[in-house]
């Protein structure tokens, strides 16, 4: 059959109107596409890049530096107030332990110690069938004391010391101190390692030198302590 002008052009419009409307498909094809290109662009952006991850906690603690070395001074002091020197004074005892019921038990547990007169003790015990226990404990500690018991008490006199024992006794004393020193010397060099962590871990440079300079503080301040409290207890042992 013979197509006529007409005809011609009606077939080669629909032909046009079908191949805008594949065309439309694949546009939307193509905008999904761009839209799953938006989605991934979106969902990298979430993504780590990389990096350093952040440091963890600083190990150093100056604070607790100081504490601790206070600690050890006060240590120092209060085995010194055990080193009598003629005068009477309960702390002398507070190294003597009392066997009881085959325990080794601490005399203050057992008994409160006073002050009677400036050249003697007054321990009061608390069950008198311990008094003839506490008393050889006392005789026996090695601080050449020589206690007498009284019911429920026992009195003990402290003997003026002897030359000799007044040097046996500084020498205990700078002993201590040297022992004591030696403590807050580790306190400053444990301090200083720590401190190389945290400046591995991430601490400034100018914070870590800074907190170097006041751990040496410190140091010195205590150690200077130590040594000063020394010259006071020697000089006390010399003195009565």
């Amino acid at each position: 059959m013979a197509l006529n002008a007409s005809t011609c052009q009606q077939l080669r419009g629909y032909a046009s109107k079908k191949d805008a409307k594949k065309g439309g498909k694949g546009g939307k094809g193509g905008k999904k596409g761009g839209d799953d290109d938006d989605e991934d662009d979106r969902k990298g952006k979430g993504k780590s890049s990389g990096g350093s991850a952040p440091s963890g906690e600083m190990s150093f603690d100056l604070l607790d530096l100081e504490k601790k070395m206070g600690q050890c001074l006060e240590r120092l002091k209060k085995d010194f107030m055990t080193m009598r020197a003629g005068t009477a004074n309960p702390a002398i005892l507070d190294p003597v332990s009392v066997k009881v019921e085959n325990k080794m038990v601490p005399l203050r547990d057992l008994a409160q110690v006073s002050i009677k007169d400036a050249k003697t003790l007054m321990v009061n015990v608390n069950d008198v069938e311990l008094t003839g226990a506490i008393e050889k404990a006392i005789r026996e500690a090695g601080l050449n004391l020589n206690p007498i018991a009284d019911n429920k008490a026992v009195r003990v006199p402290v003997p003026k010391p002897t030359k000799e024992f007044r040097e046996s006794l500084t020498k205990l004393a700078a002993a201590s101190t040297e022992k004591a020193k030696t403590i807050i010397r580790k306190l400053r060099q444990d301090g200083m390692k720590e401190l190389k962590k945290d400046l591995k871990a991430g601490m400034s440079e100018d914070e870590n030198y800074s907190l170097e300079k006041k751990a040496q503080t410190l140091h010195d301040k205590y150690i200077k302590d130590a040594e000063e409290a020394l010259k006071v207890k020697a000089k006390e042992i010399m003195a009565n």
